[in-house]
């Protein structure tokens, strides 16, 4: 009896390993045996995320699977739907390529608004840091008059605690009513500008400020307002880098309203000339977003772009989400700085200062913080839809105050000024609507 020579058994043993390997790295990337052709055929990966986790998937109106989930399907074009019981539905339309991975990465909201509130004494003048992480706002009404002054809400998330108290920063005197205030952040949010007719104070946002230690800043302004302007330059010139040359000039010379994303990998901007942005500006990424997009500006469109992609997705044609008045209905919205600041263009410093950092106050869209999504704010509701302008959901349809709405850093919560108290003459206060 012969025996089977041992470098046989070893070759037929690598062999195997081989085809295995090599089998498993086609399966991984989507290739399945197809029995008609007699052949594997490369497949598309959906990998349905959703958070909350736990939501049907519905493939072509078919109940598939459930999130989080990874499905392989024959390349081609497929209506996704997610849905959980309480959330708003999910859907888009998505172009599976062969050994490619698509992902959902869904954001569900629910679908029945549960508010509660941040304040109790009113809330007026909001103006919210350029970090994001506070929002300056004035109590005109409190029980007693030392309680009258400038407030801050701290946006952090405490474990025991749903709500951070304000805290009192300053209180009115007979000289300052801070209610008739304007106020402009530091850059770094560590103070702030109170601009009165006669004066401008400067405080600083991590304490309290006694109203004997107040020194009018108007004469070195100018000065104070170079300097944070610099600094608002050197970041900005960081982030245009990052753009395609195209896309930087396109920043600087032929659009206004250019804000950079939380995670700076997308800007949204308005077009102020008509211009044709080039196909491939860089090399393209495998699996992309295949949503619609509009590479030919029109003057007055608001447009985003997607920095890692590069593509260009049109939001809203002409004034439709612009034209929102400065301030928030206050009556300090139309207050100037002293003429005696230094020169006849000062007035709009400080306006110009905040519009570099905060969309606010001139047009009613925001950036969500997960970089994701975007807010816009219409006249009865608040709608978040998805940055290539998909899944407009409407988030609050209700009474809310001077058109405020205002996301928590971590996108768990919308902060919205309304007057809930069934018309009486109480000042509206400050709501945080759970997005969770």
């Amino acid at each position: 009896m012969k025996r089977t020579p041992r470098l046989l058994i070893i070759i037929i043993v690598i062999t195997i390993l081989i085809s295995g390997t090599l089998l498993a790295i086609r399966i991984a990337k989507g290739y399945r045996p197809s029995i008609a052709n007699k052949v594997f055929e490369g497949t598309g990966l959906l990998s349905a995320n959703s958070f909350p986790r736990g939501a049907s998937v519905f493939i072509n109106d078919k109940l598939t699977t459930a999130t989080d989930d990874t499905i392989n399907l024959p390349p081609g074009e497929y209506r996704i739907k997610i849905a959980k019981d309480g959330y708003i539905p999910w859907e888009k339309t998505l172009i599976l390529e062969p050994e490619l991975v698509t992902q959902t990465d869904t954001r569900l909201f629910p679908s029945v608004p549960d508010l509660k509130p941040l304040t109790f004494t009113g809330a007026s003048n909001l103006t919210p840091s350029p970090d994001g992480q506070k929002i300056a706002f004035t109590v005109e009404n409190a029980t007693t008059s030392d309680k009258n002054g400038l407030y801050i809400i701290d946006l952090l998330d405490r474990p025991f605690s749903l709500n951070s108290d304000p805290r009192q920063i300053t209180r009115n005197s007979q000289k300052f009513d801070y209610s008739l205030a304007k106020f402009t952040w530091a850059p770094d949010s560590t103070q702030i500008i109170a601009t009165f007719e006669e004066a401008n104070l400067i405080l600083s946002a991590g304490n309290f400020n006694d109203i004997k230690d107040q020194k009018d800043i108007t004469a070195s302004l100018p000065l104070l307002l170079k300097e944070w302007n610099a600094t608002l330059d050197k970041k900005e010139h960081e982030r245009l880098l990052e753009l395609p040359d195209f896309m930087q000039q396109i920043a600087t010379a032929s659009a206004t309203a250019v804000y950079f994303s939380p995670n700076e990998d997308m800007l949204i901007y308005t077009a102020t000339a008509s211009a044709q942005i080039p196909e491939n500006l860089i090399i393209p990424l495998p699996a992309s977003s295949t949503q619609e997009q509009n590479r030919n500006l029109e003057a007055g469109n608001i447009y985003i772009y997607d920095i890692e992609e590069d593509r260009n997705f049109l939001i809203s044609k002409g004034d439709s989400l612009t034209g929102k008045s400065e301030g928030f209905g206050t009556s300090a919205s139309t207050l100037a700085i002293p003429t005696n600041v230094g020169t006849s263009s000062e007035p709009s410093a400080l306006t110009s200062l905040t519009n570099r950092y905060s969309p606010l106050n001139i047009q009613n869209i925001q950036w969500y913080p997960n970089s994701k999504h975007i807010i816009i704010v219409n006249q009865e509701s608040i709608v978040i839809a998805e940055y290539d302008n998909t899944n407009h959901h409407t988030i609050y349809a209700g009474p809310f105050a001077n058109n405020f709405a205002y996301p928590w850093p971590d996108g768990n919560r919308l902060i919205i000024l309304a007057s809930l108290n069934g018309g009486s003459n109480l000042p509206p206060n400050l709501y945080s609507i759970n997005l969770k």
